[in-house]
């Protein structure tokens, strides 16, 4: 049976760490804050239309006169951003929309409260360009095109020469200027069967991932284990040595897995940005590497895995002692003889999920 993988592992990631120079360095930044202007000033106006059509009241907002995305991309940036703005605002209004919570989102700058984290996304091939062999990009900005010399991060090898990039997406971070690519991940229609070898796997803070299969049980990857020196005291440091440790442990874990394998990792959402948790870098990562290996993932629903007996399946009965890091199940009593770890118990749980959803077993 062939799978489809779910619409988050559908693409792969790669992410490069640019190196300008002072003058693009300066017409990067310049775009930057030009385009979220761009995006506020329209927000803006998408929640003022978005308010008076559900009847809400809108006398503290002021309307726009720019009302549209080309608008704004001819006054301050150039007509080819116009479809990135539209796309960046119209796609945080509909997530909202869905949760049907709707107030005005503002875009601002990585690590601040109270926003939504911007990138600046190219979504037509004729602005950018990816050269691998020259170690360059060329990306169209504000005064133009600009090529830039750019670096893979530690671990990371390049992307085989069959891979094209369909999108890529421009990010600030504490100072550091990056670049996502997004590719088509080859391995998103995998065969599956029930000899195929299925690893759960769960991820956290103080382990950075917890992997759990039926042949070799469960293993953490403790964030202690994987500490760095770091050399300054930056947040651009600290940054780093996140995606550091998580691309060193995503590397061990594809590497003890044989070709093929499938990893379940849960389908995680936060609004907020988790302090010391590089999760959504960790996935980006492993994605990836884990694609150069011809394995694949598989994201599952992340509900309650922490909190579900493996054994008997309950879940409102259950408590987790925190402190030392126990899980014990007060219906069948799993966990109160022997030391069940809360992180191996999860693992566990996305692995029996991922079975279950893949292959439709009844366990």
């Amino acid at each position: 049976m062939t799978i489809k993988t779910n619409k988050r592992a559908k693409y792969t990631y790669l992410t490069l760490q640019l190196l300008p120079t002072e003058k693009e360095r300066e017409a990067l930044q310049t775009t930057w804050n030009n385009y979220k202007e761009a995006c506020n000033t329209f927000s803006r106006t998408k929640y003022w239309k978005l308010a008076r059509e559900k009847h809400m009241d809108v006398s503290a907002c002021k309307k726009e006169y720019l009302k549209s995305a080309r608008a704004l991309a001819q006054r301050l940036l150039h007509g080819v951003y116009e479809i990135s703005i539209r796309h960046t605002v119209k796609m945080a209004y509909k997530r909202q929309e869905s949760d049907k919570k709707l107030a005005l989102i503002v875009f601002g700058e990585y690590d601040e409260k109270n926003i939504k984290h911007l990138t600046i996304p190219y979504l037509r091939k004729p602005t950018f360009n990816i050269d691998f062999a020259k170690k360059m990009c060329c990306l169209d900005l504000v005064d133009g095109f600009q090529h830039i010399a750019f670096t893979l991060l530690e671990g990371i090898p390049e992307p085989p020469a069959s891979w094209e990039a369909i999108e890529v997406y421009l990010q600030p971070i504490y100072g550091t200027w990056y670049l996502t690519l997004m590719f088509p991940n080859p391995t998103a229609n995998m065969d599956v069967s029930p000899d195929t070898n299925i690893v759960g796997i769960d991820r956290g803070e103080i382990n950075i991932a917890t992997t759990y299969s039926l042949d070799k049980g469960a293993k953490r990857y403790s964030a202690e284990d994987y500490s760095l020196p770091c050399e300054g005291g930056t947040k651009d440091d600290y940054h780093k040595n996140l995606f550091a440790k998580d691309v060193i442990v995503a590397k061990e874990i594809v590497e003890r897995e044989s070709p093929d394998t499938i990893f379940v990792l849960e389908d995680l959402h936060f609004n907020k940005l988790r302090k010391g948790w590089s999760y959504r870098n960790f996935s980006d990562a492993f994605i990836y590497l884990a694609a150069l290996r011809h394995q694949c993932v598989f994201f599952c629903d992340p509900r309650n895995t922490s909190r579900t007996c493996p054994k008997c399946g309950e879940v409102t009965n259950t408590k987790r002692n925190r402190d030392e890091h126990r899980f014990i199940c007060r219906s069948c009593g799993y966990g109160e003889k022997e030391i069940v770890n809360d992180d191996e118990n999860a693992a566990e749980n996305i692995y029996l999920r991922g079975r279950k959803e893949l292959l439709k077993d009844d366990v």
